[in-house]
């Protein structure tokens, strides 16, 4: 017992001469870099070898030239003051499809209008599990309702829906073989809201980062996954924090990734999303939607994602993601991040709602209808008759928050916008690859998900 006690000062003692030590020195080196321009994309880095970079990344031997979280990210080769370009990503997807489709000239309209996504057949054989798999017997499970009869990728705001029509009124949206639509209305205006797409992951997950790679995040205007390695093909980025790379040190992380996208993409894009790795983005209707906000010319600050209620406040939740403006970044970053902060908590998505308490709160973004936008869970929870020990639980718990908080009775896919952003727990990147598939119509004519698809979705 004794030894217990003593053991906790011990620890206690150094956490409080960390504290001390990081306070006092924290004023004199960490200051807010100037924001830089974007670097032209660069040939191909020749690797040094493993064990020269790993001695690199050792922080007591290369210490970073700012404080956390304005340290900056590290290249491939572990050297400090690394921009990544968010282009990058894109750019080798671009590349992927011309050769795929033997067109030189191709373009990021061409690789949209084709639905553009690979397949890999190794270590999975992605190409069974997501396009030769039967409807609902896939990841989506009972989710397949109101994915394939919900869900519009493209499509207008949602409008309040008639008794006894889950969908929407006549007049507004109505479905059609061709759900997609390659025509979004922000898609013609003269200024179409731009968006970069943030990541947080680490190594270990890189196939989660492959996976939005080949499906959602090219769609991105510009995508970073905010890693422990440096990989530009897909859109990787070193970017250390202070603390150990752990889930309950993600405050630290988001810190970080946040004054590192002020730093170096501000003045580059108009909007901001930052999810985990295990999100599936629906970028056009992310664009949609905010497209639709009224933000006042991007000078009204905007907090936008699920709500949830956190210790008295009502927060952006971090797993469905959320998405800041311009006017909100700068204020987080240089009134909020510029005092120190050595808290280690996973909770990151609380403290970024108290710290914006001041300024902003949480968008209220659920639909006409009560649906939501941005949705915490994967699809097969909110198909009919989910009965796991978790869906009893949690998820009904959760689910009943929503009610409370939109004032209607919503429940299984009604829960869900037909404008739905987000979608959480896509654990895997045949999860991942399947319900953008079902989403996209990815799939080739003739494959048992194409097919499924032309048959189901009709005009009512």
């Amino acid at each position: 017992f004794a030894m217990n006690w003593f053991a906790l000062l011990i620890r206690t003692s150094n956490r409080l001469g960390d504290i001390h030590y990081y306070y006092a020195t924290y004023k004199q080196r960490n200051v807010i870099p100037d924001r830089e321009a974007l670097l032209s994309p660069s040939p191909d880095v020749v690797l040094d070898h493993p064990d020269e970079i790993a001695r690199r990344r050792n922080e007591s031997l290369f210490p970073p030239p700012r404080d956390h979280p304005f340290a900056g990210a590290r290249d491939v080769n572990g050297h400090w003051g690394y921009v990544a370009d968010p282009y990058s990503m894109r750019n080798h997807m671009l590349m992927w499809f011309r050769n795929d489709s033997e067109n030189a000239g191709a373009t990021l309209e061409d690789m949209r209008k084709a639905r553009f996504m690979p397949l890999k057949n190794y270590p999975e054989n992605e190409t069974q599990k997501v396009c030769e798999t039967s409807p609902g017997e896939g990841e989506e499970g009972t989710g397949w309702d109101f994915l394939i009869n919900k869900v519009v990728i493209g499509g207008p705001v949602p409008l309040p829906k008639s008794p006894g029509d889950r969908r929407e009124p006549p007049g507004g949206w109505q479905h059609g073989k061709n759900v997609t639509v390659d025509t979004p209305p922000y898609y013609n205006t003269p200024k179409p809201p731009k968006i970069l797409c943030g990541m947080y992951t680490y190594h270990k997950k890189r196939y989660l980062v492959q996976a939005a790679a080949h499906s959602w995040a090219w769609r991105c205007d510009g995508f970073l996954a905010f890693s422990d390695v440096t990989e530009p093909k897909i859109g990787a980025v070193d970017l250390p924090h202070y603390g150990k790379e752990t889930y309950g040190n993600m405050w630290q992380k988001v810190r970080s990734i946040w004054a590192y996208i002020y730093a170096n993409y501000y003045e580059h894009f108009d909007y901001f999303h930052l999810g985990g790795d295990d999100n599936l983005l629906i970028v056009e209707n992310l664009r949609n939607y905010l497209w639709s906000i009224d933000d006042e010319n991007g000078t009204k600050p905007l907090y936008v994602g699920g709500a949830w209620k956190t210790r008295g406040i009502i927060a952006c939740s971090g797993g469905s993601g959320y998405t800041l403006n311009r006017v909100t970044l700068k204020w987080l970053v240089t009134e909020k991040f510029a005092k120190p902060d050595i808290r280690m908590d996973s909770g990151e998505d609380r403290l970024m709602g108290f710290s914006l308490l001041p300024f902003v709160r949480c968008y209220d973004t659920h639909d006409a209808n009560g649906g939501k936008r941005y949705i915490g869970g994967p699809p097969k929870i909110y198909g009919p008759n989910c009965n796991t020990h978790a869906c009893k639980t949690f998820w009904s718990a959760s689910f009943q928050f929503w009610r409370d908080y939109v004032h209607k009775n919503v429940t299984g896919g009604d829960l869900i916008s037909s404008q739905a952003v987000t979608f959480h727990l896509l654990r895997n990147a045949v999860m991942m690859k399947r319900i953008h598939a079902i989403l996209h119509r990815t799939c080739p004519t003739g494959t048992v998900l194409a097919d499924a698809l032309e048959a189901e979705v009709k005009v009512d």
